[in-house]
C-alpha cells in the first residue's frame, strides 16, 4: 500500500505500508495543496462507554463490542482504555473478567483498562458521579486481585493519595514495577501529600479542574499545585462543559507551553457519546443526556462523563486553547500513547495507525487506519 500525504507539520511524504507497519516514509520535494493530512490515530485514555454501549455494565453480545469499537474508529480513535468507575468489588471483578475475555478474543482498538475508582476521595466536592459508599482506601490486595484478572491489560489507575497516604504510596510503588501508570484525581491532594505521591511514581492528574470542590483557597488549591509540578501530566476534557472555554484555554496553555507532553486530552465518553439524547447508564448510575449534549445525573445535575467524540474533541480543543492543530492532535495521540509506552509517531517500523484528514481550515476525517488496514472511510 502506497500513499502521498502531508504531515501536520507540513511535510509532504510518500508513505509505504507493508502489512501492519509503515515500511518507509520518504519526504518529497514537490507539494500540492490538495494532499490530505496524515496524523497518528487518536488515543483516548478514558472511555466509559460509546455509541449506546456502556462498558461499565456487562455487554450483552460480541455485536455490542464490535459496534462500540467500530464507532470509535469512525471518530479517529485507534487506541483507547476502557474506564471503569467505582463499583461494588464483586461487580468490578465480573466486568474485568468479561471485558478482558472479549479483548483477548478480539482486541480491536482497545489497549486495556483505566480504573478510575474505588480509591477516590468520597467528599461531596470530589466524588463526581461516583458512588461514595463503594469507595475504599488503596490496598495491595486489590491491586494484586486486579492483576490476577487482567494481567498487563491494567494500564492506568486513578487514586486520591490523601485517603490513607501510606497505603496509596505502597500501591503506586508496587504498580509501577508492573508498568502500571498512576494518575491522581477525584482528590484534594496538595503540598506534601501531592509531592510524596509524585516522588513515589505518580505521573499525571485525571481531568484536571473537575471533581474538586467548587470553592477552594486562593493559592492552596489543587489546580495551582498540579500546575506547579513541572513533571506532572494532566488530562483535560475539551467539551466546553467540564471546563468553560476560558478555563480550558488557561489550563491547556499552562500545561503545553513549556512542556507539550504534559497536556493530554480525553473524552471521558459515556454511552451517550455518538448517540442521540436520552437516558443511559454509567454502571449502576442513571444518566440523562440533554439536547445540549451534557450527560448529567437526574437528581443533582452533576456531569457524569461526556458525549464528546475523539475527533470533535481535537477540533474543540484547538479552538478553545488557541493552540495549533498539531499541538492539540499530539495531546490526543502521541502524548497519551507515550504514557502507555507506545511509539506512535509516523515512522518506518511503527504500527500503521493513522488518520487521513481533508486539507481544510476545519478538517474532516477522511479515513482511519489501524495496523495497516483501513477500518473506516468517510462516505
Amino acid at each position: 500500500m502506497k500513499l502521498v500525504a502531508r504531515t501536520l507539520s507540513g511535510l509532504a511524504s510518500a508513505i509505504e505500508i507493508d502489512g501492519p507497519v509503515f515500511q518507509s516514509i520518504v519526504p518529497l520535494r514537490s507539494d500540492s495543496p490538495d494532499l490530505p493530512w496524515i496524523a497518528p490515530g487518536l488515543v483516548d485514555l478514558q472511555v466509559n462507554g460509546f455509541a449506546g454501549i456502556d462498558f461499565n455494565r456487562a455487554l450483552e453480545s460480541d455485536d455490542a463490542w464490535q459496534h462500540a469499537t467500530h464507532q470509535l474508529y469512525a471518530y479517529g480513535c485507534t487506541g483507547f482504555l476502557i474506564a471503569l468507575i467505582t463499583n461494588r468489588e464483586e461487580a468490578s471483578r465480573d466486568l474485568l473478567t468479561g471485558l478482558s475475555q472479549r479483548i483477548a478474543r478480539r482486541p480491536r482498538n482497545c489497549l486495556g483498562f483505566h480504573l478510575e475508582g474505588p480509591w477516590l476521595n468520597p467528599g461531596p466536592g470530589t466524588r463526581g458521579a461516583h458512588r461514595p459508599e463503594w469507595m475504599q482506601p488503596p490496598s495491595l490486595r486489590l491491586l494484586d486481585d486486579w492483576r490476577s484478572l487482567v494481567g498487563d491489560l491494567l494500564k492506568l489507575v486513578t487514586l486520591a493519595p490523601e485517603i490513607e497516604t501510606a497505603a496509596a504510596l505502597d500501591v503506586i510503588r508496587a504498580g509501577i514495577e508492573h508498568r502500571i501508570a498512576f494518575f491522581l484525581g477525584h482528590s484534594e491532594a496538595i503540598g506534601d501529600t501531592l509531592q510524596r505521591a509524585v516522588d513515589a511514581g505518580a505521573v499525571g492528574w485525571t481531568h484536571l479542574g473537575n471533581a474538586i470542590p467548587a470553592t477552594v483557597p486562593k493559592f492552596d488549591n489543587v489546580i495551582l499545585h498540579v500546575l506547579a509540578q513541572s513533571g506532572l501530566r494532566a488530562s483535560l476534557i475539551p467539551d466546553g462543559l467540564h471546563l468553560p472555554p476560558h478555563a480550558f484555554r488557561a489550563l491547556a496553555q499552562s500545561l503545553a507551553r513549556a512542556t507539550p507532553s504534559r497536556l493530554l486530552l480525553t473524552t471521558d465518553a459515556m454511552a451517550g457519546a455518538a448517540a442521540p439524547p436520552g437516558t443511559y447508564t454509567l454502571g449502576e448510575v442513571v444518566v440523562r443526556v440533554g439536547a445540549d449534549g451534557a450527560a448529567r445525573l437526574p437528581d443533582s445535575g452533576r456531569l457524569a462523563g461526556s458525549t464528546l467524540t475523539p475527533f470533535a474533541g481535537v477540533l474543540r480543543a484547538q479552538k478553545m486553547a488557541a493552540l495549533g492543530l498539531e499541538a492539540t492532535w499530539n495531546a490526543f495521540s502521541r502524548h497519551p500513547a507515550s504514557l502507555l509506552g507506545l511509539d506512535h509517531d509516523i515512522l518506518a517500523g511503527n504500527s500503521a495507525d493513522f488518520c487521513l484528514l481533508s486539507p481544510e481550515k476545519e478538517p474532516r476525517l477522511l479515513a482511519t487506519w489501524h495496523r495497516g488496514q483501513c477500518v473506516y472511510a468517510a462516505p
